[in-house]
């Protein structure tokens, strides 16, 4: 008996995120954007448009990890609309965080140990407390 369904297309990325797909819209994949409300929301990439005729779409990651299209479809639009890049500095602190959090699960991976004495060192009673007198 054949299988159901015929052949399958290969999936298609989620999200484009070179440079070029991003660049029509005045920002880069992973670029902090700060929105017209003053949110800051990090681009996940752009999504090409169903069907056609369609415009393909920014997304962007909002806090919480909730993705959402952003309306404008193009670099004028967003300039219009109030999005604008997060200073460089900002950017710098996200990388450092996340190489921080890189760090620490390799070095946990790598010497379970060390998590153990640090919580007992934690836990321990503190030395010279003393009672209060009633």
């Amino acid at each position: 008996m054949p299988k159901k369904g015929g052949k399958k297309k290969s999936k298609e990325p989620a999200f484009l995120t070179d440079e070029e797909s991003c660049k029509a819209f005045g920002f880069l994949f992973n670029d902090i954007v700060i929105t017209p409300l003053g949110m800051e929301v990090e681009i996940a990439g752009v999504k090409k448009a169903e069907g056609e005729g369609g415009h393909p779409t920014m997304w962007a990651k909002f806090p919480g990890g909730y993705l959402s299209p952003l309306r404008p479809k193009n670099a004028l639009e967003f300039e219009e609309q109030g999005y604008r890049r997060a200073h460089e500095g900002l950017h710098i602190l996200r990388n450092q965080r996340l190489f921080e959090v890189v760090r620490q699960e390799q070095l946990d991976q790598w010497n379970p140990g060390a998590q153990k004495k640090e919580k007992a060192k934690k836990g321990g009673k503190k030395a010279g407390g003393k009672k209060k007198k009633k």
